[in-house]
Order: structure tokens, then sequence, then C-alpha cells
């Protein structure tokens, strides 16, 4: 025979299961913030999303674009991480106006380390609900 202490843990455990399927709109601003932090890091580094080097400067062979992180913001709406590239710097993402291309942000499929960030900001949120914490 059951009793009340049983049911009282199958209940936090329904509890449990209902808080998981909110689970991509708490990790959504977490997501955003390492997604825009990885993408700066990348353009810092003079480097695409992938890990491929920019083409460096025609004029003097030197690094391109050294401000490109600043026009990189990333932010949840809902359960997407929307990326936003402002500036000058969108013409050189898509080369155009005779720009060299240097990929910014990512274009198609997720590289590998930005895919990191996303799945990382899984883990907080999904850490408190199994322990039944309310996030």
């Amino acid at each position: 025979m059951a009793n009340n202490g049983d049911f009282a843990a199958l209940e936090r455990m329904i509890a449990s299961c209902r808080e998981l399927a909110r689970l991509p709109e708490l990790a959504a601003p977490i997501a955003a913030r390492n997604v825009e932090a990885e993408l700066r890091a990348s353009a810092s580094a003079g480097r695409a999303p992938d890990g491929t080097a920019w083409e460096p400067r025609k004029s003097d062979g030197g690094k391109p674009l050294a401000n490109a992180a600043g026009a990189i913001a990333a932010k949840a709406i809902g359960t997407v991480v929307l990326i936003i590239l402002t500036g000058h710097h969108v013409f050189h993402h898509f080369g155009a106006g005779g720009k060299p291309k240097r990929r910014i942000i990512p274009q198609g499929s997720i590289p590998p380390r930005l895919g990191n960030a996303i799945r990382l900001g899984f883990v907080a949120p999904f850490r408190d609900i199994v322990k039944g914490k309310k996030p």
C-alpha cells in the first residue's frame, strides 16, 4: 500500500516534467549571451565563426575589422536566439561594395563552437528544474 510520501514524490516528479517544457524559453537568454561572447571572441581574433582566418587588409596586410566585435549583438526572442550585425561590417560580411567577404556571423550550418555555446545555455536551467528549484 502506498503512503502519502510516495504520492508527494510522484507529484514533484510530474511538476519537474511539466517545468522541462519551459526549458527552451529559460535557456534562450543564456544561450544568447554565450553566442554573443563566442562571436565577439572570434571577430576579435580576426576569424569567421567557423574558425577560418579573415583575409588580411589589402593596404598593409594587417588584421582587418578591428572593431567588428562591437558590431555584434545577440538576444533571445522567445525560444529563438537572434544575432544582429550592424554598421559597415554588414558589407564585409557579405562582400558587398567591393569589400572582401569576411564572415562575421554564422550563415548556414552552426559551427561546433556556437553549438556548444547554445547547449551550455541549457545546463543551468535544466539542473535547477531537476533539483526542483524554480528557475
